[in-house]
């Protein structure tokens, strides 16, 4: 795996936060956004939709109205009066009943009710019923369309039986201007009660277009809203935004529709008669013997406008900001990062024995703190490296000058006694000169022993011949001998995979605690015993001298002890030192076994 350094790490990681507290930001501000824009758009066609069917069920209503104030005025009941009455079969070219009729058409004008067209149905005594429309302010017979006939027939038996106002829903009729037919119509009685006829008025589409048909910039509706009518064979009432004269040819069977006719009032998203997916919203509409449905609605499209403008924004202020925080985490991330460049610099320089560098701390935070650290640590390697080299070579003179005084004292003087007793023979007989060859061999013999020793305490055989616990039972007897001090060795356990390395530090810490004991302790007994467990090998020397006061600065000061703790330190184990004045001393190293 390649490395990575840390300063792109804190970069990645900087950058990493940076965009994910963005982006959850930005996605949290775009769907809130999103929601609310979409929830406002629908509250705003449900109040269009809303308003615009109040309009609907008033037109409705006003002309409901009119039908039943118009079916009781004096003028519609006279007129009905002759129109049935049998002497008036021809009353249409009679120029006084014209005049008369023209009288009661300017008397009351249905124009100004909202209606197109005027229809009489009324029947004379051979029950044949005649149908008559006003026209140029006359009333004339209605012979123009047999479909209107039809459907004011229909109107007639609705009606002829019962006080209400029935209407006939926009019908499809083959006229001049194609417009669909709505009739509305009552029954007429005279002022004795007797019925008389109907009174059918046309309700004009334009009517219902002026009201739903609304493309101005200010009706809220934007470029794609349109608000319509269907009636309860799923065609529509009113004409389309998007489709000319689509009354009664465009089908809208849509999910807002349906849920509409079953009584349900709210806002979905949906796709429309055109297929196209759009905000819809949809309720029922409350008129007198129809059943109709009206539905607002506005492209999803449009609607997301807005949001996709929002969107745009928080992308673009999305990119600018990870930019900055780019810059910024650069900045940061070099400047926690340098610091630390320098210390790594700096204790590759400290492995390669170089304690020279000083550090400059360049902040108060722990950054400051682990360079102020790193500087003491360096200076105390360094004091600790001069310790140690001035242990090595106080240790190196120590042993020199002890060689030095065992070649001199010793083997010296042993040599030079041998010479001397050789240049004897050159004035002895032969008898005193065998006698003196005797002697010769005798003091060789003891140089030699004397020369085994001082090997085997530079580098005894016998602890890569016999293993540890041998050796250091050799050195507490060749103590014992040479020092005149009770010295008792004790082993338990198998020490045959100690390791040689550790066999040899091992026996200079069991070298050098003896020596000290001897030379410093004034001890008359002293006790030494190797362990092995399952965790450890223990080396314990134990003496009953004067003991001391133990503190660092007593091991700094004393290279007996300093060489003990270093060579403990290099093959990983612990010295312990156990000491009171008068209390005698006790030294324990204990090594991890592997």
């Amino acid at each position: 795996m390649p490395k990575i350094s840390i300063t792109r790490k804190l970069l990645i990681l900087f950058f990493i936060v940076g965009v994910s507290a963005l982006s959850v930001i930005g996605t949290y501000s775009y769907y809130n956004a999103k929601n609310a824009i979409l929830k406002r758009t629908l509250d705003q066609l449900t109040s269009i939709r809303v308003i615009k069917k109040g309009q609907i069920e008033f037109l409705f209503n006003e002309r409901y109205k009119n039908l039943f104030f118009l079916s009781n005025t004096d003028y519609i009941k006279n007129l009905f009066e002759i129109l049935n009455n049998e002497e008036s079969q021809n009353v249409h070219n009679n120029q006084n009943r014209k005049q008369y009729f023209k009288v009661i058409h300017e008397k009351i004008n249905y124009q100004r009710y909202g209606f197109s067209n005027m229809f009489f149905l009324s029947k004379n005594k051979s029950d044949k019923i005649n149908i008559s429309i006003v026209k140029d302010s006359l009333i004339e017979p209605f012979v123009n369309n047999p479909k209107i006939k039809e459907l004011l027939l229909g109107l007639w038996n609705k009606s002829f039986s019962s006080d209400s106002i029935y209407i006939i829903d926009f019908t499809k009729i083959n006229t001049y201007n194609n417009d669909p037919v709505c009739l509305i119509g009552k029954r007429i009685t005279d002022h004795k009660g007797n019925f008389c006829g109907i009174l059918a008025l046309q309700i004009p589409i334009k009517a219902i277009d002026d009201i739903m048909l609304d493309d101005s910039k200010e009706n809220g509706l934007g470029k794609s809203g349109e608000i319509y009518l269907v009636g309860h064979d799923y065609l529509m009432r009113s004409d389309s935004r998007f489709i000319k004269n689509s009354v009664l040819k465009t089908v809208v069977n849509t999910a807002s529709v349906n849920n509409a006719f079953k009584n349900k009032v709210g806002s979905s998203l949906i796709d429309d008669y055109r297929a196209i997916t759009c905000l819809s919203s949809f309720d029922r509409v409350s008129i007198n013997g129809l059943n109709w449905v009206i539905i607002a609605e506005i492209d999803y499209a449009e609607a997301m406008i807005p949001i996709v403008s929002i969107r745009n924004d928080i992308l673009f202020l999305s990119a600018l900001i990870c930019i900055f925080l780019f810059s910024i985490a650069h900045i940061i991330s070099r400047s926690i990062t340098q610091p630390i460049i320098k210390l790594k610099n700096a204790a590759l320089k400290i492995g390669e024995g170089k304690f020279e560098n000083n550090l400059q701390a360049s902040s108060n935070d722990e950054i400051g703190l682990l360079t102020d650290a790193f500087n003491t640590m360096s200076l105390q390697l360094k004091e600790e490296r001069s310790k140690r080299m001035s242990a090595l070579y106080d240790g190196q003179e120590l042993e020199r000058q002890r060689i030095s005084r065992e070649l001199h004292d010793g083997l010296g003087q042993k040599l030079v006694a041998i010479k001397l007793l050789l240049e004897s023979t050159s004035k002895q007989n032969n008898e005193t000169s065998k006698q003196t060859i005797e002697e010769v061999k005798i003091n060789f013999f003891k140089l030699i022993e004397e020369v085994r020793e001082i090997s085997n305490n530079l580098a005894p055989n016998v602890l890569n011949e016999s293993g540890i616990d041998i050796a250091i039972k050799n050195l507490c007897l060749s103590v014992s001998r040479t020092a005149h001090i009770d010295v008792d060795f004790s082993s338990y356990g198998d020490f045959s995979s100690v390791d040689k390395k550790f066999n040899s530090y091992i026996f200079r810490i069991a070298q050098e605690g003896l020596n000290n004991a001897v030379k410093h302790s004034s001890a008359k007994n002293i006790h030494v015993q190797l362990l092995k467990n399952k965790e450890n090998f223990i080396l314990v020397i134990e003496d009953n001298g004067k003991g001391f006061i133990f503190d660092n600065n007593f091991i700094s000061n004393g290279n007996g002890l300093y060489n003990m703790k270093e060579r403990a330190l290099l093959i990983n184990a612990s010295l312990d030192i156990e000491t009171e004045p008068d209390e005698g001393t006790t030294i324990r190293l204990k090594i991890p076994v592997k």
